[in-house]
């Protein structure tokens, strides 16, 4: 049987005009494009990296600067567009390296430049101020073409590269600061401005002035303007999903279902379609295998860094995710050095929202799916336990197996080992720490852990779904495992999982903890 020829996928291609004349695959989003252009003028709007920003932005200027034949078959090019021809400044913040005040001006005055240049300006814009040169620039687009349009892509860059250093970083957003005032000036020349990036520095000032500014970060409207809904899956990738399942020699469906599992559950908002990671999602399609794609390039730098300063440590002991809840309008909003950490990782798209409690008035985070839940737990088990990632793969690899081989005393051994890497005034003196220890490390190996089941006959602590095999797991601190052992038994938490006709095993665990020992017990049983 031939193998059918399959449309290229635009992996690592941001541009618009290039994906279309070079035939790439392309997920129609231009009627998001269109709503923006003729419902407003002035937007805001957050994502993580590796999420189709940038396409969005060259999607833009190509529409706004009227290339109307790169639209051909598209959304936009069926409607009633008018097709103005603007005088597009695309600035691509994540070109920026600026390690001083001083750098960036001169790269962003570049940058004009280089607009001026590919526009035939015959203009030489001031090389060190860039407010200057922006509105040089501005007025001589306007007298060209009568509509400006500014577009900004990644613009908290050169924020987020010197956050380490809090007054270099307070210096670059009052530039910054002072850029974007410039923009608001120039109101009567400018038609159009769209601004993104991975978080909004809005508390610092840093957009002030432009108060007609609209943040759409968790707008239902444009909840699924960047990523794939299970729709676009299904239309724009149905060939290349078939071959890949046709490989593994199963169905379509069940290889959906996988795909779904790995990289969908974006939630950009309550109560709105859930998206799919698109670079990890081509990623697995262009080499047909599941692997965590996102988590070694989507991962700021910055985010790292923030993670392992000493005054996250309180908050990293929340591993216990029911603690992640947040308020809507904090969950957008950054502060240089003072971002709470819920906001941070749901900005750098490590959570995502999960559920809205109506009453409180809080939205629910949660991870999105399973590769940034494995991706996110060997970090943190790494930074808990001051372990490599090399070695946090290592021992998932080890107690996966363990685990599937029912081998009761090298799982223990293998939890001993991570739990004696913790020092003493780190331990806390409750269940909690070791519960959440727990949940990190079966999430680092990939392993299905749900916490604190309720049932008719109580709560479960922990229990561990694998493919041929389940575990219920009760936790103690300074008791004995035969007690947690007999809790399971005499609450007969096993009843509500029968009806998935797997075996299970029971495991009482107690964590015996004093000031110069440190020892796990167990009991089990199985069923």
């Amino acid at each position: 049987m031939k193998t059918p020829t399959l449309q290229r996928l635009p992996l690592g291609r941001s541009s618009f005009s290039a994906i279309r004349t070079a035939g790439y695959l392309y997920v129609d989003k231009t009627e998001y494009a269109y709503n923006l252009i003729t419902q407003g003028d002035r937007y805001f709007l957050s994502r993580p990296r590796r999420f189709g920003k940038s396409l969005l932005v060259s999607t833009l200027q190509e529409i706004l600067e009227a290339n109307k034949p790169l639209f051909k078959d598209l959304w936009i090019e069926k409607s009633d567009y008018h097709w103005h021809k603007h005088g597009v400044i695309t600035l691509d913040f994540s070109k920026i390296e600026a390690s001083s005040v001083h750098d960036l001006r001169i790269r962003l005055c570049e940058l004009l430049q280089i607009v001026a240049n590919n526009y035939q300006l015959e203009l030489t814009l001031d090389p060190q101020k860039p407010a200057t040169a922006l509105e040089t620039l501005v007025q001589a687009l306007h007298n060209k073409f009568q509509h400006v349009a500014v577009l900004i892509d990644e613009y908290d860059n050169p924020i987020l590269q010197v956050l380490n250093d809090l007054n270099q970083a307070h210096e670059i957003v009052n530039s910054m600061r002072s850029f974007f005032a410039t923009i608001k000036s120039l109101d009567k020349y400018i038609n159009f401005v769209f601004i993104t990036g991975v978080s909004s520095f809005a508390k610092a000032g840093i957009f002030s002035g432009m108060n007609n500014l609209k943040t759409i970060t968790l707008d239902k409207q444009y909840a699924t303007i960047c990523g794939y809904i299970d729709q676009e899956i299904d239309h724009y990738f149905a060939q290349h999903i078939q071959t890949w399942a046709d490989k593994e020699n199963i169905s379509y469906d069940d290889l959906r279902s996988q795909i779904k599992n790995w990289y969908n559950g974006y939630h950009f908002g309550a109560d709105v379609n859930p998206v799919y990671n698109p670079f990890s999602f081509m990623s697995a399609l262009d080499i047909q295998e599941f692997k965590n794609f996102w988590f070694t390039t989507g991962t700021p730098t910055f985010l790292i860094k923030e993670l392992e300063k000493e005054y996250r440590t309180p908050e990293l002991k929340m591993f216990d995710l029911k603690d992640f809840e947040t308020a809507e309008d904090d969950l957008g909003v950054a502060e240089i050095g003072e971002t709470p950490l819920a906001a941070l990782m749901f900005q750098t798209g490590y959570l995502t929202i999960t559920e809205f409690d109506q009453a409180r008035k809080l939205l629910i985070l949660g991870y999105p799916n399973h590769e940034v839940s494995t991706a996110t737990q060997k970090r943190l088990l790494g930074m808990y336990t001051r372990m490599q990632i090399a070695e946090t793969s290592r021992f998932a690899a080890n107690i996966l197996y363990a685990l599937k081989q029912k081998d009761i005393p090298e799982i223990i051994e293998l939890i001993k080992s991570i739990f004696v890497r913790v020092t003493y005034h780190e331990h806390l003196k409750d269940e909690a720490f070791y519960h959440g220890l727990l949940q990190v490390l079966f999430g680092a190996a990939g392993i299905n852990a749900s916490s604190q089941i309720a049932t008719s006959h109580g709560r479960i602590d922990m229990v561990l779904e694998l493919p041929a095999l389940i575990y219920i797991i009760e936790i103690k601190l300074n008791a004995t495992a035969e007690k947690a052992l007999k809790q399971i038994e005499e609450q007969q938490y096993y009843e509500a999982l029968r009806y998935k006709n797997k075996p299970i095993v029971l495991l009482g665990l107690n964590f015996n903890r004093k000031p110069k020992k440190f020892d796990i017990t167990y009991a089990s049983k199985e069923i």
